[in-house]
């Protein structure tokens, strides 16, 4: 009796995230994948119906990792500096410079199955849900009762320009302007509600 193939899931799904991600959705083939992950077709199609299911596996990599990079015990603006100051770092370690790859789907969502869409909009959610959060605590801090979805946008739109700009290959300054210009606004903000 002929057993079946393991593989290790980390690693392939590893490999399929740095394929779609270095090449894009459209631009990415099955034979692009088959040997980024050294799998057959079979093996491929197997684990996963489709190549889309492929890259929902490896979005969802993606964004557990981006979650494991950016945690930290800290609280308010300095949490929500930490995020910023992050994705800083992480853009511009990386040498491709390919940006996010959630990011990078949008213009060709288009494509996608309500299913993967949906995947890709609870992603970019969670980035702003962990901006609230991070405002709420600031506001409870400061005693303040304003409206925080200008703050959340604003700090979501700051995490977009790091990750579209670096990408477009902006040097590392830019980038940190762009975080310590968000937090510093987002606090001048917080000072202003308490005169």
């Amino acid at each position: 009796m002929v057993r079946p193939r393991q593989f290790d899931v980390e690693k392939m799904e590893e490999a399929l995230l740095d394929v779609f991600w270095s090449r894009g959705y459209a631009r990415t083939s099955i034979d692009d994948l088959t040997q980024a992950t050294g799998l057959l077709r079979g093996s491929l199609y197997a684990a996963y119906d489709d190549k889309e299911a492929m890259f929902r596996a490896a979005a969802r990599r993606y964004v557990a990792q981006l979650a494991a990079a950016i945690r930290t015990d800290k609280k308010g603006l300095d949490g929500a500096q930490h995020v910023l100051d992050t994705v800083v770092r992480l853009t511009v370690r990386d040498p491709g410079r390919r940006g996010c790859p959630i990011l990078n789907a949008i213009p060709e969502s288009h494509v996608f199955s309500a299913e993967t869409q949906e995947q890709l909009q609870v992603a970019l959610r969670s980035m702003q849900a962990l901006m609230r959060a991070r405002l709420r605590e600031a506001q409870t801090e400061a005693g303040t009762d304003l409206d925080l979805e200008p703050l959340v946008a604003m700090l979501f739109a700051a995490s977009v320009a790091i990750r579209v700009l670096g990408r477009a290959g902006h040097e590392r300054r830019l980038l940190q302007n762009i975080s310590k210009g968000a937090i510093e606004a987002a606090r001048r903000w917080f000072e202003s509600e308490k005169e």
